[in-house]
């Protein structure tokens, strides 16, 4: 009898096998909630789109209005995810999973990518108030702090690339956003160098 007939390697591959298994369960079983979120996602930007994108009176034909392109977008996005939903209707069922549970561990996960993006929509909103300098330095500096790795060095990079930018965009291609909130409060002199460089 060889090494390799031996009875107590034979359990060995069914039991890697149910453990293959049971990850791909579980990998499936945490990608649910994401599709949820996006099928939501979707379809709420699909009823905000005729307000965001109105119809314009053009002799070129329908599809050249502008909404058509986000619409088809948001519209293979939100077929393509329901299929997938319905594909894994099956495994929910079947594994008695809780579409809010699987939402509430997939948000979770995202985190750090939703903390993100509500970041990078404080600072689009937040230009208009606090200017395109100090807005940029809070924005970044802040996902340093939160990469753990604000330091003088990160933080004198971070000054070096908004001052390059200013001068790219506001001297170099002439780039003027309207005026800042924040600015209106200094003197008139300092509020108008502020408004044209930072």
């Amino acid at each position: 009898m060889n090494a390799t007939d031996s009875p107590s390697d034979t359990p060995a591959e069914p039991a890697s096998s149910l453990a293959c298994d049971a990850e791909t369960v579980l990998a499936e079983q945490r990608t649910f909630g994401i599709y949820w979120l996006l099928l939501a996602v979707a379809i709420a930007l699909l009823i905000l789109l005729p307000e965001e994108a109105e119809w314009v009176t053009t002799k070129r034909g329908w599809y050249t209005q502008p909404m058509i392109g986000p619409a088809i977008g948001l519209s293979v996005l939100m077929i393509f995810t329901a299929v997938r939903l319905m594909i894994s209707f099956r495994l929910i069922w079947l594994r008695n999973l809780d579409p809010i549970d699987s939402l509430l561990d997939t948000l979770s996960n995202y985190r750090v990518a939703l903390f993100s993006g509500a970041l990078f929509f404080l600072y689009i909103n937040t230009l208009s108030v606090f200017g395109f300098a100090l807005a940029t330095l809070m924005f970044v500096s802040t996902l340093l702090w939160l990469s753990r790795l604000l330091d003088r060095f990160w933080f004198g990079c971070t000054l070096g690339t908004v001052t390059a930018l200013i001068l790219i965009f506001r001297v170099g291609v002439s780039v003027w956003l309207p005026d800042v909130w924040l600015y209106e409060f200094l003197p008139e002199d300092l509020a108008n160098f502020a408004n044209q460089y930072l």
